[in-house]
Parts: C-alpha cells; structure tokens; sequence
C-alpha cells in the first residue's frame, strides 16, 4: 500500500464460477432492463454488433489462482461499430487513484491495458501495452483514442506483467513491474472510475485501486451529503403505490404489448403480443399470438396459440389498435401469415385483409436487406393522415430498413417509396395543408410519397424522431432524431440543420419540460450500440447541457408526468437500484419499491384519466401497475403525448404540457 493511500477495491475473481463472464451482445437493451447473470462487481459498457454470437470474457483458473481472460482479437472481428472489449467498475467520484494489475498478453495483436478516470465509455484514460513494442498512455476522448505519451517496451506472451497508474491532480505516472516508464500532465479528466481492457487474448490475474486517505474521507462525506439532498428531492416526489397485478399465464411477452381502450368503455386494456423469429433473424419476427386482458385479469380475446419460447423479440411489431374505418369502434390492426388485417378490437375477430407487399431487394442499402420470403413479413405499421380526409385515415407498413406502402383504410395502395426508412417514420401534417407529410429516416416525403428533401452525408439509419416546435425563438418545426452512428441530429421542417451532436450511436430520443427553469423543451438521448447507455440532456437549440452512464441497459428515457405540477421526470427502468424516476439534472427522483416486480420492461400510461402516468412493470409472467400515492390529485395542466395508435418500440416519446384555461 502505497503511504497515506487506503486499499478501495480488490478484485481476484474468486467469487465467480469457471466460465465466460455473462454478457449479451444483442438488442434486447435497447428497450429492456436486462443483466444476463452474476458479473460481481464489473459492468460492460461497449456492444459492438460484429461480437454477436461471441462472449468477451471468461473466468479461469489454475492452481487454485483466478483470472479473467480476453478472449476477442480484433483482427477477427468486421470493424462495423468496432470499439474496445471494457470492463468497468468503482466509484466515478474518485480523484486521486493509484491502480495495479497484473497482466499477461496471449497473443500481443492489438492493446491490453488499465483504464482509471473513466467517466463514460467515450471518456478515460487507458495505459495500455502495445502490440508487443511499445507502452502507450492514451486519453479517450469521444470517438478519438488520443496517445499522450508513449516508450518503447517490448514483451512477449510468457510475460507476467505488473501494470501501474498514478493519478493525482492533472500528473499521470505509468509503471510496469514498479519501473516509471511514462510520466504525462494532463487535466482532461480529474475523476473517474476503473476498468480493464483488451483488444487481443488477455489475462488479467488481479486489480486493486488505493485513493488517498483524505480524499476517501471527503468523499464519504460528499457522498452522504448526496444522499441526503437526493432524499429531500425524492420525499418532495408522490411515491409509487401498487395498483394493479396481471398474471400474464402463458401468453406475457417482452414490450411486444399495446395498451388502449379496446371495446369503448372508457377504460384502457391490454395486448400482449408473442412472435417467433423467423430462420434465426432478430430482424424477421412473425406475430404468433396476441391476447388481449383487461386490467382486473379477464382475458377477452386471443388469436393464435401462446409458446412458451415466444416472448422476447428484439424488433418491432406490426400492431396498432384504432377506429380506421370510422365507424365509432376500435379496429386493431395488423400483420400475420403475410396479410394485412384489420379485426374487431373489441372481439379480435377479423374484419377484412390484403396480403402484405412482395419483398424487393435494393441495393443501396444491402447491409440491411434480409428477404427471405417472396411477400414482407411487416416490420411496423403506422396510421397516417395523406388523403386529407380530416382525419388520420391510412395504413403505412414498411419492411426492416428499406421500402415503405400506403395504404387507405380499405386496404388498396396509394403508393410505395424506396428510402433508408429507419425503423419508425414520423408522420406530420408540417406544411399545415390538412395531410401528413412523413420524415423517413432522413428523408421528408410528401403525402403522395414524393421526395421533399433529405439530408446530405448520412451514413447510418435514424432509431426515433420526435417532431414539435422545441425552441420558443424559432417558428419553425424542429425535427430531432436519435441516428445511430450519425449522433443526434436537430433540424429544422426544411431540412436545415440546428444542431449535431456525435453522444455514441444515438438509440432513443425524448422531449419534454424537463428543466422548467431553462427556455423552451429539453431534448434527451441515449446511445446504446458501441458506447452503451450514456445519457445526454440537451437545451431547445440543441445544446449540450450534460451527460451521465448509470451503468445499466434498457434507458427508456421515456417523459412522465408524475408531479401534480406538471414538470416532467424521466423514466429509465424498472430496475430498483438503477431504474425509477430521474429529474432534468439525470437524478434519480422516483425509486420503485423493493417489492419483488419484475423489471425486464417497463412504460408510462394514463390509466386513471388524470393527465398524470401510471408506470407499468412486467416480464413475461406479471405486470405490475404503480400510481401515485396521492392519486386522485387536483392537476393544474393538460398533455399531449404521442398517440396511443401509433406505438412502436423506435418512437421518440414526449410530453408537451399546458396549463389549464
């Protein structure tokens, strides 16, 4: 121990079983709270989409001594989304650190090294070894791997390594086997967690972190001061109080589910949807069976045979529940067997159909292009208003990322478009000439389905959109766009931008008045693909105000109104220590209770009529239903949020709140 240092962590795996380390490289966290199993005290920050179908890391053992080994060698893997294998873990608020790990190089391809200040996966320091030649330390910042100082250093795979950092104000010294090698200045980042990293085989046999005796002690102190201040702002918040329990029985899925008044009684109900993937795509999922319940349990209608293993599905669903043909009741809507169905909501019996659209290839974005049946499977389904019948009349379906189809009520075609369509278009009456225009991916289509404009240099697909006027200084429609690897994008109804930010692969986007002390609407995203769960705030004009990694998946960032005063919170997840309620400031303001819920899925819905969410929980088994213990309440504003007949797993969320009279 280093003098006037306090030992923080040590980690020498021996609390873990033999084998690979549990981890998911898929798109389950995209919109659910999911931890594959025990990880102790670690957490996996990166996904990268070319590591599907691999694990990472596994635990080993010899002669009694645990060990992690690195298994991924970048030279194996597509550089799509390529960013490092990372584990992370320690407390963010460490200043001064002092980190040791002893480090074995399997086969020198690439880097293996210790990361210290780590804020966020796009943010740290990284002391790494270096292909066998050279000892590097290297800042992180954003997509950028920045070498601040380096030393020859040559080392070969039979080589038991000690690998030192020294942080202390902006001097970083760097040892291997107690030799100073590198000695930098840096003040980039004066706070941050640990981790481990390698790019190439790796062991490493053992980690322990010391901070300075002082600095733990006021750290301490800052941390219960925290605390103390997140429990006032917590105690000012109404508490979660259970409503209602569903048991799901055999026909529960994943947040495959719909919620609305199905029969005209005034009281919304449930559809749970089950899908089975089709030929292993997580991409091509086929509606299996839906069921519909109400929330006192009752069952009222089921189409198709609940499976046990049809619950979880990784894309959306082509579902929605809406009066399409006028006629004063609920239809639902929907894609099965290769079919177009509209049904009685209320009975779930079918009403009349069409086939789906025949499948065509397209080149421009093959990467995307996965036809294996001769008609569409639907990927998604929105109502539309591009008739300007005076109300939202018509069906767009659309396959995974490339074609998008208009239909009328009827079911009969007005027109078909080839574009890089993203996963949910929005559409929006954005001219004000009484029909929808429809921002597809990066592209604003007319209501015949004409090109308007579209965004010049993107390379990737949009996630979700939200469209709205943000900014009380500008009268235009400002259109804001969660982009995958082209970041988020601000601009506005003519195509021009306002703002661009590169967050990591920017996943989910919402807006909402969630800092009521800032003009205008704050606009929120979170990445998910390469850099995981980062959480940035911006204000109207697309600026960023601030970011957080809480260290976990399925950030739904999803706007709730919970407060009788109308301030928007933001809902992560279900999870009981990570999830809840967060403010504007990314503060953890709601925490659900300890009572056993499931927290693989959660969502916000009006269920009790008062302008105010009710917050649902559920796997594939229980929904539990929370209110506000102070419900009923006297509500001062009414909302307007994203129409129920339009959900989708890839819609931007938002809450636009006015104050009443």
């Amino acid at each position: 121990m280093l003098n006037g240092y306090i030992e923080v962590l040590r980690e020498d795996f021996a609390s873990f079983e033999p084998g690979y380390l549990p981890s998911d490289i898929s798109a389950i966290g995209e919109y659910h709270y999911y931890k594959p199993g025990y990880t102790g005290i670690w957490y996996e920050p990166n996904k990268c989409t070319s590591w599907q179908g691999r694990k990472c890391w596994m635990i080993k053992e010899t002669e009694g001594a645990f060990f992690i080994e690195q298994q991924l060698n970048k030279a194996s893997v597509s550089p799509w989304h390529d960013t490092l294998p990372v584990l992370i873990a320690g407390d963010k608020k460490w200043r001064g650190v002092s980190m040791e790990c002893r480090v074995c190089v399997l086969a020198p391809a690439d880097r293996c090294g210790i990361i210290f200040r780590y804020t966020d996966s796009r943010h740290y320091y990284f002391f790494s070894l270096d292909r066998g030649k050279k000892a590097v330390l290297y800042k992180k910042a954003d997509d950028a791997l920045v070498e601040l100082a380096s030393c020859d250093f040559t080392y070969g795979i039979d080589d038991d390594l000690l690998l030192r950092a020294s942080a202390a104000g902006g001097q970083i010294d760097c040892y291997i086997d107690n030799q100073l090698l590198i000695s930098a200045d840096d003040g980039s980042y004066t706070e941050g967690c640990i981790g481990i990293s390698a790019y190439c085989p790796a062991r490493f046999y053992y980690v322990s972190v010391e901070t300075p005796v002082g600095e733990n002690r006021e750290l301490a102190q800052k941390n219960r001061a925290d605390a103390m201040r997140l429990s006032g702002q917590t105690a000012a918040n109404p508490k979660m109080k259970l409503w209602k329990i569903i048991n799901l029985r055999d026909f529960g899925s994943s947040r495959a589910y719909r919620c609305a008044d199905l029969n005209g009684d005034g009281v919304r109900e449930f559809v749970f949807i089950q899908s089975m993937a089709t030929m292993g795509s997580g991409d091509e999922h086929m509606i299996s069976c839906m069921t519909a319940v109400d929330a006192d349990n009752n069952v009222l209608w089921q189409i198709g045979r609940p499976a046990r293993d049809a619950y979880m599905a990784t894309c959306d669903m082509p579902v929605q529940i809406y009066d399409i043909d006028g006629d004063g009741k609920a239809e639902i809507i929907y894609c099965k067997d290769f079919k177009i169905i509209v049904a009685d909501a209320a009975t779930g019996k079918t009403k009349y159909f069409a086939p789906t659209p025949k499948s065509i290839p397209h080149e421009k974005y093959k990467i995307y292009q996965n036809i294996i049946f001769e008609r569409i499977i639907g990927d998604s389904i929105r109502i539309c208003n591009f008739s300007g019948n005076g109300r939202a009349s018509d069906i767009l379906i659309k396959d995974r990322y490339n074609n998008i189809w208009a239909y009328n009520a009827k079911l009969e075609l007005l027109w078909h478009r080839y574009v890089n369509c993203g996963h949910f278009p929005y559409a929006f009456d954005i001219n004000g000439d009484g029909k929808d225009e429809l921002v597809a991916g990066h592209s604003l289509i007319g209501a015949n389905g004409a090109l308007i404009w579209e965004l010049p240099g993107m390379e990737c697909h949009v996630d979700e959109i939200v469209i709205g006027k943000f900014d009380p200084s500008n009268d235009k429609y400002q259109i804001a766009m969660a982009s995958g690897e082209d970041g988020f994008l601000l601009v506005d109804q003519d195509g021009n931008f306002i703002g661009r930010d590169r967050p990591g692969h920017a996943q989910r986007i919402s807006v909402a008045d969630y800092r009521p002390d800032l003009p205008g609407l704050e606009i929120c995203v979170t990445t998910f693909w390469r850099n995981t769960g980062i959480i940035t705030m911006y204000d109207c004009k697309g600026r960023k105000l601030y970011s957080h990694e809480p260290g976990a998946n399925g950030n739904l960032i999803c706007p709730v109104n919970w407060n009788a005063n109308g301030e928007a919170l933001m809902l992560y997840s279900a999870n009981t220590e990570l999830g809840g309620l967060y403010n504007g400031k990314l503060e953890q303001a709601v925490r659900f209770p300890a009572d056993g819920h499931p927290d693989l899925c959660s969502d916000a819905a009006d269920l009790c009529g008062d302008s105010r969410e009710e917050i649902l929980a559920w796997d594939q088994h229980m929904m539990y239903i929370y209110t506000q213990d102070d419900n009923p309440a006297e509500i001062g504003f009414t909302t307007q949020r994203y129409e129920e007949y339009n959900f989708s797993n890839y819609r931007g969320e938002f809450i636009y709140a006015h104050n009443k009279g």
